[in-house]
C-alpha cells in the first residue's frame, strides 16, 4: 500500500518557540531530525512524507527546504510567512519558490489567538496573495475558531484549503455535535476545503488508553464526521510525528487508520493515503 503522510515535523528542540512543550510532554522534548524521520518512514513503508513548519520563521522554512531538495522521500513542505502582512508577503512567498520546488503550503499558527483574526482585511489578503502564488494555505485553527474560518473561507474562493488536525475537536471532553455540523457546512459549501485527518491522538485523553482498539473505540465517531463532511475525495492521511508520540507509537497511529478503512469499504484507502495528497500539492 502507497503511504504519503502530509504532516510530519522536525525540529531542534531548543529557544522560546518550544516552550510548549512542558513536563508533561517531555517524551518529545528533544530533537527530531531528518534522520529520525527516514527510519519511522523505513519502518513502516512511508513512501513519503511533507514537513510542517513548526517555528514561525521564514528562516526555518527555508531549513526545511534545504532538507527536502537533499532527500527525496520528502515530497513538499508547508511553511510560514507572516500573514498579518496582506499582499507585501508575496515577496517572501517568491522567494522561498525560487529557493525550492517543494513550497507546497503556507500556514499560520491560528490556534490560540482570538477568532477575529482570521476575519482582519490584512490576514484575508495575505490568504488571497498565497493562493495567488499557486501555494496551498493550510488552516491550523481549533472547533472553536471553525466559524472565523469559514468566513475566511468564504473570502477567498479562488484558495485551496486544507483543515489540519480535523479542526482539532474536543475529543477529550466528548464533545462532537457543534464541531461535526460546522464541518458539515463548511465541507457541503466549499469544494475548494479538503481536511488532513491527523493529530487527533493527542486531542483525547489517550493517558487512560489501555491500547490502540480503545483508541480506536474513541475516535471513530471523528474519524466519521470528517468522511461524511468531505468526502473520501477531500481527506488525506497525517501522522503528526513527532507529536503523535505522546499517545502512541507510528505504527498505532498508522494503524487507527488502516482499521478504520478496512471496516468501512466504501472509502477509498487510496484516496486517503496517496491520491488526495498528490492531488493537493501537486506531487504528480
Amino acid at each position: 500500500m502507497r503511504v504519503i503522510d502530509t504532516h510530519n515535523h522536525v525540529w531542534q528542540c531548543q529557544g522560546e518557540h518550544f516552550s510548549w512543550i512542558t513536563d508533561d510532554l517531555a517524551a518529545i522534548r528533544r530533537d527530531f531530525l531528518i534522520d529520525d524521520l527516514q527510519a519511522v518512514m523505513a519502518e513502516n513503508s512511508i513512501e513519503g512524507a511533507i514537513l510542517v513548519q513548526a517555528i514561525p520563521s521564514i528562516e526555518e522554512t527555508e531549513w526545511l527546504l534545504d532538507i527536502a531538495e537533499h532527500h527525496d522521500e520528502v515530497k513538499g513542505v508547508v511553511g510560514w510567512v507572516d500573514i498579518n502582512h496582506g499582499a507585501e508577503i508575496a515577496e517572501d512567498l517568491q522567494r522561498l519558490q525560487r529557493k525550492s520546488r517543494y513550497l507546497k503550503g503556507i500556514r499560520y499558527m491560528s490556534q490560540g489567538l482570538p477568532e477575529s483574526h482570521l476575519v482582519t482585511p490584512q490576514f484575508i489578503q495575505g490568504v488571497r496573495c498565497v493562493g495567488e502564488q499557486g501555494v496551498v494555505y493550510e488552516l491550523l485553527v481549533t472547533h472553536q475558531q471553525l466559524e472565523a474560518a469559514s468566513q475566511l473561507i468564504s473570502a477567498c474562493p479562488e484558495v485551496t484549503f486544507v483543515i489540519e488536525h480535523a479542526a482539532k475537536p474536543a475529543v477529550r471532553d466528548g464533545e462532537i455535535t457543534r464541531w461535526r455540523e460546522q464541518l458539515m457546512l463548511i465541507g457541503e459549501a466549499y469544494s475548494n476545503v479538503f481536511c488532513k485527518l491527523s493529530g487527533l491522538v493527542t486531542e483525547a485523553d489517550y493517558a487512560r488508553w489501555t491500547g490502540p482498539e480503545q483508541a480506536s473505540q474513541e475516535l471513530e465517531p471523528y474519524f466519521s464526521s470528517v468522511f461524511a463532511a468531505f468526502g473520501h475525495e477531500r481527506v488525506m492521511y497525517g501522522s503528526d510525528w513527532p507529536v503523535s508520540l505522546l499517545a502512541l507509537p507510528y505504527a498505532d497511529t498508522l494503524g487507527l487508520y488502516q482499521n478504520y478503512l478496512q471496516s468501512h469499504q466504501t472509502l477509498s484507502s487510496d484516496n486517503f493515503f496517496y491520491r488526495v495528497a498528490e492531488k493537493v500539492y501537486s506531487l504528480k
